[in-house]
């Protein structure tokens, strides 16, 4: 797994999801909770690690309560995944897990099913 520090890739907060641009990818998702994101990238729907970990600043990637980041160099078809941490407090309704990967709730596809 390579963990990366990216300059001058804030992004934009919209729109959600992923949108493929001139140069790469703008990764926007909604949480008014979470502490601390990572975006996960897989070579293919059928690795079961990825092959890039991106760490959100929230001095540069975060806009109110949007998370948000430009990678420069994919393109469409880039399979990713979400890892979010906040606080694990039921009652108040937070749930986060950091141990678990989560799906784009924007996303316009699902694919690796057969491995999971």
């Amino acid at each position: 797994m390579l963990n990366v520090a990216l300059e001058n890739t804030s992004g934009k907060p919209a729109p959600l999801g992923a949108t493929v641009q001139p140069g790469g990818i703008n990764f926007s998702i909604y949480s008014k909770s979470a502490l601390d994101l990572d975006l996960l990238l897989f070579s293919s729907p059928d690795d079961p690690q990825p092959n890039q970990t991106i760490t959100l600043d929230p001095r540069i990637n975060k806009t109110g309560t949007y998370w948000h980041i430009f990678v420069p160099g994919i393109g469409h078809g880039q399979v990713y995944t979400w890892r979010v941490r906040g606080p694990n407090q039921p009652a108040a309704g937070h749930r986060f897990d950091s141990d678990k990967i989560l799906l784009d709730p924007y996303g316009r596809g699902v694919v690796g099913l057969e491995a999971y």
